[in-house]
């Protein structure tokens, strides 16, 4: 990829990471933990794509408005506020590695903390929106979101849970944040509508992207040798199960009552004795990987910006 086109997109970046910054809370005894929040950005991909695909329409050199660099800091605080919710209803200690606001502020504090990044959302979008569809499609992704956090809730300890009932949930909870990210940054990025193909092909692209970044995620959950910031086997310990145990489970029957035991270690065991089933889960994020690549010879992109993207899609075949 071309120095001149990471250039850029670090300099975008950095405008989102300083309309995050200047982001304050009136509400003093927990003002320091807004602050934090916000600037613990961790890699921002969601904002990546808002950028990249903003810059289908207008070049790979061209000074990005304002607007799309707040859509961009909008779509972080979105996924910022989920992050927050699920360590509480994880109970989890750290994330990125540092110690998590619930651990600091308590549950309470924590899950209106959260709440009130999503109201900010809301209303800073609604000051950037160029019309009331624009709007629509800001609202209804957190019902999509929760939609796929229930679908995730309703399956928990349940054994026989299927593979396309995870995909479907991850789908919802993860997936239609990227896909969504790509269609806003389309949206901000012209003052007409978008050409509907466009639209089209960048969710398609996004909900394929995001379904490959879960099973990364869910995979390296398993590798303890590993620091992703964030606890390990935290799904499988409360009665999650993801692709790598799905596949397992499909494999020997043995895992179910492994599963049914909460019995951890004997699957990870498992896993490590029988490399086939990460093989195999990995084949799955690649496909999605591949599907996501195939999308960008349908949409009319700028060389620069098409190397960008393929080059985020080669960081996850890296890892998988």
């Amino acid at each position: 990829m071309p120095l001149k086109q990471e250039a850029i997109l670090a300099q975008d970046l950095q405008r989102v990471k300083s309309r995050l910054h200047d982001e304050q809370s009136a509400v003093e005894p927990y003002a320091n933990q807004y602050r934090a929040l916000l600037d613990n950005h961790g890699k921002m991909l969601r904002g990546s794509l808002v950028i990249l695909f903003a810059r289908m329409q207008r070049g790979a050199a061209t000074r990005l408005d304002d607007s799309v660099i707040t859509g961009a800091a909008c779509i972080e605080m979105l996924h910022l506020a989920t992050l927050v919710h699920d360590d509480v209803v994880d109970d989890a200690d750290i994330r990125r590695n540092k110690p998590t606001v619930q651990t600091i502020v308590g549950n309470k504090a924590a899950i209106y903390l959260g709440d009130l990044i999503l109201s900010r959302y809301i209303e800073i979008m609604t000051e950037i929106a160029p019309d009331l569809d624009f709007m629509h499609e800001q609202a209804s992704i957190l019902g999509k979101i929760l939609n796929g956090e229930l679908g995730q809730e309703s399956a928990r300890h349940h054994t026989a849970t299927t593979i396309d009932h995870y995909i479907g949930s991850i789908t919802g909870k993860t997936a239609v944040l990227f896909e969504h990210s790509c269609i806003t940054g389309l949206r901000l990025s012209t003052d007409n509508h978008p050409n509907q193909s466009m639209i089209e092909a960048a969710a398609k692209f996004g909900r394929h992207l995001g379904i490959a970044f879960q099973i990364a995620d869910d995979i390296e959950d398993f590798n303890l040798a590993d620091d992703t910031g964030k606890p390990k086997l935290e799904d499988i310990s409360d009665g999650i199960f993801t692709l790598p145990v799905l596949i397992a489970r499909d494999e020997n029957p043995r895992i179910t009552q492994m599963l049914r035991d909460n019995d951890v270690y004997a699957v990870l065991d498992y896993l490590h004795n029988n490399p086939q089933v990460m093989d195999a889960s990995k084949s799955v994020a690649k496909k999605h990987v591949a599907q996501a690549e195939e999308l960008l010879d349908e949409m009319s992109i700028e060389q620069g910006i098409r190397e960008l993207l393929v080059s985020m899609l080669n960081r996850f075949s890296a890892v998988i």
